[in-house]
């Protein structure tokens, strides 16, 4: 989605659809992650036994409940908009599009009750149908509103993009009221059990919802710093609200978005390593599951680290054709890939461990040292998009060495250094294979040089992977499945 949008409506645009987001996305943690999951255990736990009447109870208490929580939240959310664009300095094209996310807030957030529902009698086969849906409509009808609206200015644009969320949850919501039509067949149609046990269910509900939704809220909320921190830091050093906000768009729409193409695989393998270390019987189990995931994830990042680092306006050039500008930006950020990806991993195996609190401590001592960071770098030395990119380093790193002390408290510390060296010895390799093409190029399309670097510089990546047989056949495949 933002990819084609910056290539629309530019770093400013993309800057006013960047501001809004974190909150919204952080609002949705409770109800995408910890509502959701809260639901499909409760669920999972009377299924099996065909306890229906229980399962019953449930969801229409769950379906209840969300549909409460997330009117008022909306409700809130639209109440406070003028008085928070007010306090964090945002620019007043920003009311818009901070608008148009209020009605995605309430209908993603009643998707979650039918998603913990067949999450929790197994056909997560139809959660994934939703989400597929969902993510269609929300890009194809964002897309078509925002060109509609580009002609009105770009803040009216944006919201347009915006508002694609609450169209493409409302087709998900569909598919998934049509789905659970044909999958109540056990359902108990008697709401007296509802109303008789309301309270109980409602408590439950809510207290595992905060249970599971803690870590991941104070993710985003690390996040949420940036767009609401920021342009109060540039405004005490009287930056104009454009600059600002097109300097925002630039690290949080392009190095960002980029950034978080190899940190979707990271992610998948920090939630699958807790599957997996829950079956593992001994510690060094354990241990090998543990250093083979933080392998995978090092194999998928420090080549990328290399490339954003060493070949940021190519990429750059290659994917925001439209609007090319961001280059020193993304190279700044490289460094984040790591960090942010072994923060996601630390965090999961040590919730794969039971240590749950740990990474909580960690991400909020964290979020005062990049808030304390943020200040000093931006409004003291005026450091501007640079200072929010190192204070963004040393959040992560601190929340990896307190998550990294812990896991050696828990005897959680093999891994290869010589394989980590063939790694980057590859990546190295790589860079001059990049580099090499990039000076044969030098007169072609910023398409044809692109594209040509991309494809060069995987396949120097991986050739000396199998040279120094860190990659073989066997464990590409076993990654490919996993």
């Amino acid at each position: 989605m933002k990819v084609p949008l910056i290539n629309i409506v530019g770093d400013y645009g993309i800057g006013l659809y960047q501001l809004p987001y974190p909150i919204y996305t952080t609002i949705l943690t409770f109800s995408m992650t910890g509502f959701s999951l809260a639901v499909a255990k409760l669920i999972s736990t009377y299924n099996p036994e065909k306890d229906y009447e229980s399962v019953s109870v449930v969801f229409y208490m769950s379906l209840v409940t969300i549909t409460i929580f997330s009117f008022l939240f909306s409700l809130l959310y639209v109440i406070a908009a003028k008085r928070i664009i007010a306090i964090f300095k945002w620019p007043s094209d920003v009311l818009f599009p901070y608008l148009a996310l209020a009605p995605a807030l309430f209908v993603v957030s009643v998707q979650s009750a039918y998603r913990g529902y067949f999450n929790g009698i197994k056909k997560m086969y139809i959660t994934s149908i939703s989400q597929i849906l969902e993510s269609i409509g929300r890009v194809g009808f964002g897309l078509v509103l925002c060109i509609i609206l580009l002609a009105r200015g770009v803040s009216l644009s944006v919201a347009g993009a915006l508002l694609g969320a609450s169209l493409g949850a409302l087709v998900s919501l569909a598919f998934l009221y049509a789905a659970f039509k044909k999958q109540q067949i056990h359902l108990n149609k008697n709401l007296q059990p509802l109303f008789r046990e309301s309270l109980p269910i409602a408590r439950r509900i809510i207290i595992l919802t905060f249970y599971f939704s803690l870590s991941s809220f104070l993710m985003s909320a690390i996040s949420i710093t940036d767009s609401l921190f920021f342009p109060y830091f540039m405004n005490m050093r009287h930056y104009p609200n454009r600059f600002t906000s097109e300097l925002f768009g630039i690290f949080s729409g392009k190095a960002m978005t980029l950034i978080h193409v190899p940190l979707t695989f990271s992610i998948s393998m920090a939630i699958s390593i807790i599957s997996y270390m829950s079956s593992a019987k001994t510690l060094s189990e354990k241990r090998k599951l543990i250093a083979q995931g933080l392998e995978y994830v090092l194999l998928i990042n420090i080549p990328c680290i290399a490339a954003f680092f060493f070949f940021p306006d190519t990429i750059i050039n290659l994917v925001f054709f439209n609007s090319p500008t961001g280059g020193k930006v993304l190279r700044f950020s490289s460094l984040l890939t790591l960090v942010i990806s072994l923060v996601q991993f630390s965090t999961s195996v040590l919730q794969g461990l039971g240590r749950f609190l740990v990474p909580v401590k960690s991400i909020l001592i964290a979020i005062v040292i990049k808030i304390a960071c943020m200040f000093v770098f931006i409004v003291i030395y005026n450091l501007n998009i640079v200072g929010c990119i190192l204070a963004n380093l040393m959040c992560y790193t601190v929340i990896f060495l307190v998550n990294f002390l812990e896991l050696k408290n828990q005897n959680i510390d093999a891994f290869s250094v010589n394989k980590l060296l063939y790694i980057v010895i590859s990546s190295a390799i790589m860079v001059i294979t990049g580099s090499l093409i990039i000076r044969i190029l030098t007169e072609s399309s910023n398409i044809v040089q692109g594209s040509v670097l991309v494809i060069g510089c995987i396949a120097a990546y991986t050739i000396f992977l199998f040279i120094f047989r860190v990659l073989k056949f066997s464990n590409l495949k076993q990654l490919i499945t996993r």
